[in-house]
């Protein structure tokens, strides 16, 4: 009994193994160069698959040339985003828009993250149990990316409070590391690093072992900016989740906000001068003005506050209270408040009135328990205050 036993577990194992899901590339700038031939990739545990030596060619259109992973050779499962050399790809997503080169390419069917290493580069990642908190130093490095071979970086990987390594190409014995967080020397054979949880956007040099363990950056462009959709303006933060600008001149224009200078993730919507960005969503369109601007990582929640010349009458310096309020806010201003307007989280207009009055009484009874956002106009000029409702 025991004997058959066995057997039905070890042809148990050996199905489950034959069964593995194959992962492959397929596209026009593809090794096969077509969008019905696959290249298998390779893999040890199912999870991580590699390729190494891979030539690829440059993709010129997203509607037509680029490439995708795909399992078991259907496109019933497909993984894609537009970055490259590294991003997060997700189901039926856009064509990966390649550039011509020889690479070393990593996918993760789990999570959907991709790099392409020029082949030749040390392959270096990020090891240990602040990157898998389950396999700890058991589990597998998560690949950092580099255009040169000597500054490598991660974006868009949220860290759980443990120690971690940088790895040279999964070697065990070739990890560098420190005790200085979130910036530091790190040294071969060094101690481990001790990280702190959250999302962090990585940086390595691997001619000076200089890395850094910062906040995700978040930049504003468009149309609407002197960088046009070129580059980014980078709004500044101090927790990782509000970000602010100040005095920052826009023209007639659109704009969007995103993360880490990559289209990855970045976040737009039709409404302003407040709203809440959705991810890929349409261009947010500006009114020339200078601008305050505030936006929230966490919620998407974004605010333009038009600065005016004579800061002795801005409507800025509004007043409200009590708040939070259980029922009443009371509106106070040196001039005239010619409109109210009350936002719920979502950016939607919930209540709008017109005092033509320095004072106004906002009533929130019928109100429900959470955060809102009041726009206060006078003239040409307009501030949004966050309020609360107990």
């Amino acid at each position: 009994m025991k004997k058959q036993l066995l057997i039905l577990i070890t042809l148990f194992f050996c199905i489950q193994f034959n069964y593995a899901q194959v992962i492959s590339m397929i596209g026009s700038t593809s090794p096969s160069g077509s969008w019905t031939v696959d290249t298998n990739m390779n893999t040890t545990d199912n999870v991580t698959y590699t390729l190494n030596n891979v030539t690829v060619t440059t993709a010129t259109d997203p509607s037509s040339t680029g490439l995708k992973f795909r399992q078991n050779a259907d496109w019933a499962v497909n993984w894609g985003s537009a970055n490259f050399p590294s991003g997060t790809a997700t189901q039926n997503g856009a064509n990966i828009m390649t550039q011509a080169g020889t690479y070393d390419v990593t996918f993760n069917r789990v999570n959907g993250t991709y790099t392409f290493i020029p082949s030749g580069f040390t392959n270096i990642g990020i090891w240990g149990p602040a990157v898998d908190a389950v396999n700890g130093f058991g589990g597998p490095d998560v690949d950092m990316v580099t255009t040169d071979g000597i500054n490598y970086t991660l974006s868009g990987f949220t860290f759980t409070t443990g120690t971690a390594y940088f790895r040279f190409d999964e070697n065990g014995s070739n990890t560098w590391g420190s005790t200085a967080f979130p910036a530091g020397t790190a040294v071969q054979g060094g101690p481990s690093i001790q990280v702190a949880g959250g999302e962090w956007f990585v940086t390595f040099n691997k001619n000076t072992g200089v890395y850094t363990f910062a906040y995700p950056s978040v930049g504003i462009l468009g149309t609407a900016t002197s960088v046009g959709w070129g580059s980014d303006i980078d709004l500044n933060t101090t927790d990782g989740f509000s970000y602010t600008i100040s005095n920052l001149a826009l023209t007639d224009g659109v704009v969007k906000f995103r993360k880490d200078n990559a289209w990855d993730i970045n976040w737009g919507s039709l409404d302003f001068p407040t709203g809440t960005g959705v991810q890929n969503g349409a261009e947010i369109p500006v009114t020339a003005a200078t601008y305050d601007i505030t936006f929230d990582k966490s919620t998407g929640n974004y605010a333009f506050t038009n600065t005016l010349s004579n800061p002795q009458n801005s409507i800025s310096k509004a007043k409200i209270y009590p708040n939070p309020s259980n029922t009443i806010w009371n509106l106070s201003h040196s001039i005239t408040i010619d409109s109210v307007e009350l936002y719920d989280v979502t950016g939607k207009v919930i209540q709008s009135f017109k005092p033509n009055a320095n004072q106004y009484e906002l009533d929130g009874c019928e109100l429900s328990h959470g955060v809102y956002f009041v726009k206060i106009k006078s003239g040409a000029d307009f501030a949004v205050q966050k309020i609360i409702k107990n």
